[in-house]
């Protein structure tokens, strides 16, 4: 679904969900810690969140999403001076950022006809690291070309980049940007991108 506020489009998925809405928010505030009401009163005032389709934010609703999150090690729970903080682990910034690719995608410009290619070296004993990267690749949008080389035809978003850089993961991958891929009219269909060219004719 799309929304628009204050001349900025909103792309939010029908399954944008309130503790998805609490991770964007804290991820928006400084040092990711807010008092425990904070995202809910943000919630419920904000245009962005209110018009998402999401179940309304009743105060139970709420106070299972932070429970949910505290389980999934997305948040903790802070005390200071007798009042309860939220703040956003690496873990839930991690998601947030991961969140945010997805649902704050803007749309594409006019393809300019190069490919961006996506290869990465993980040693074996890294098992999870190569989960995590195919993981983000697919959810950005590439298809796979070989074992570990990826392609898309879009420029790679700044948010994308922040998770690699965030996770750890960026020491293991490089993006290279061609002009031609060789049997390329499979990726032309999959994209939808034959109106821009046709190499393969």
């Amino acid at each position: 679904m799309k929304y628009k506020h204050h001349n900025k489009i909103f792309n939010v998925p029908d399954n944008y969900s309130i503790p998805k809405a609490i991770l964007d928010i804290l991820f928006h505030i400084a040092d990711g810690v807010a008092p425990f009401s904070s995202p809910y009163q943000y919630f419920i005032k904000k245009r962005r969140y209110q018009m998402t389709g999401s179940p309304e934010a009743a105060n139970w609703r709420y106070n299972r999403a932070i429970k949910y999150l505290e389980m999934r090690e997305h948040i903790r729970l802070v005390k200071k001076k007798d009042k309860i903080f939220l703040k956003l682990t690496k873990k839930g910034k991690l998601q947030a950022l991961l969140d945010k690719i997805k649902y704050d995608r803007v749309p594409e410009d006019p393809w300019d006809g190069k490919w961006r290619i996506a290869i990465w070296d993980i040693p074996e004993s890294s098992s999870k690291a190569r989960d995590r990267i195919r993981y983000f690749l697919r959810h950005l949008g590439f298809q796979r070309l070989q074992l570990s080389v990826f392609i898309r035809p879009h420029p790679i978003p700044r948010t994308a980049v922040d998770y690699l850089k965030e996770s750890g993961l960026i020491k293991f991958i490089r993006f290279l940007r061609v002009d031609q891929v060789d049997d390329e009219h499979k990726l032309l269909k999959y994209y939808n991108l034959q109106k821009y060219k046709n190499r393969h004719s």
